[in-house]
């Protein structure tokens, strides 16, 4: 389960964030700047919490269990009975651990790029 859920933190941060950073400057409001890098790295945090989440929740869920479930299918059936929300139980919490964590690795990896003149092809 961790090493799921680290995969899909890693999409929803990589891919979110170069849609947000394309969708931002086609607005034609800001340009390729440390305030656009912000934004769209705060977007992409938001999303990788959105997307993860319902995986940190069977984990967690795993993790406290004493025996209650046979397995990840089991638990995933029982969280889904709970209703769709149950899958979204401390999203606020993980947003506030990880959108932070987002917009530095990003506003840092910007830095880097632009200090070392690294291109990317979009």
């Amino acid at each position: 389960m961790a090493s799921s859920r680290g995969a899909l933190v890693t999409v929803g941060q990589l891919a979110c964030y170069d849609q947000a950073k394309q969708l931002v400057l086609a607005t034609g409001f800001l340009g390729d700047n440390i305030l656009t890098h912000f934004l769209s790295s705060f977007i992409a945090g938001g999303c990788a919490t959105f997307l993860c989440q319902p995986l940190d929740v069977v984990k967690t869920r795993l993790m406290n269990a004493k025996g209650e479930y046979r397995g990840v299918l089991h638990c995933l059936s029982e969280t889904a009975k709970l209703g769709p929300l149950a899958f979204y139980k401390g999203l606020v919490p993980a947003g506030i651990r990880l959108v932070p964590h987002t917009v530095l690795t990003f506003l840092f990896l910007e830095q880097l790029r632009k200090y070392f003149g690294i291109r990317v092809v979009s």
